[in-house]
């Protein structure tokens, strides 16, 4: 099983402790923005914090922490990423993943990432109709569907829907590579692969965890 840890980073700070958390035994992360209009909640920069770091980072001044040990993949919940998304990619990001109920141009997201050469993911909210994304599916890299319409927190329980949802995707995209993002943990991990899940990507059970390495090895052997 692949596994991607997720932070949802508020300082520079925080980002910088938890990615020194897992960079020892993971390659990949998957780092959660928010901007308060498509999710409630704000992170960095939308939150004002630590603005000179995002300057320098989207001006290619300075990198993401511990960017020689690990590849950064940007889970971009906002409002049509199209419009900031070049800034977002010179970051130096190898994957972007983005909502397919964020913006009414799903279509200039591909583009916008194959045209900088970065892998795109298709999100989706366990209640959205998977008609939405019929259009696109064969133009990305994996479909990531999110364990609840709860999104940009940690430690969210599992939406039954999530399920049913992975398994009418299982069935209609039988060559797709499904990820699951939110209510990832021991307990639903089995559940989750029967249904047809090939990436988890996991937040509080692997970063709140007292042996952060040993929950990624653990959701791994599934």
């Amino acid at each position: 099983m692949i596994v991607i840890p997720a932070i949802i980073p508020h300082t520079k700070e925080q980002l910088e402790s938890e990615i020194k958390k897992v960079k020892n035994f993971c390659e990949l992360i998957q780092i959660d923005i928010t901007d308060g209009v498509f999710v409630p909640t704000k992170t960095w920069p939308f939150n004002g914090r630590d603005a000179d770091y995002w300057e320098k980072i989207k001006g290619e001044e300075e990198g993401w922490p511990y960017w020689l040990d690990v590849e950064v993949e940007l889970h971009l919940m906002i409002k049509n990423p199209e419009e900031t998304l070049v800034e977002w990619i010179k970051t130096g990001v190898t994957c972007i993943v983005a909502h397919i109920e964020s913006t009414d141009d799903f279509q200039g997201v591909i583009d916008i990432c194959r045209e900088n050469s970065v892998d795109v993911g298709l999100a989706i909210k366990p209640s959205t109709d998977i008609s939405r994304i019929e259009n696109f599916v064969s133009q990305t890299d994996f479909i990531q569907v999110m364990g609840s319409d709860m999104l940009g927190k940690h430690n969210v329980e599992l939406d039954d829907k999530a399920i049913v949802m992975i398994k009418k995707l299982r069935a209609t995209y039988p060559e797709s590579i499904i990820a699951i993002d939110i209510g990832v943990d021991e307990d639903t991990a089995e559940i989750l692969v029967d249904a047809g899940v090939d990436k988890f990507v996991s937040g509080g059970f692997i970063l709140d965890s007292n042996d952060p390495g040993g929950a990624f090895e653990n959701l791994s052997s599934f």
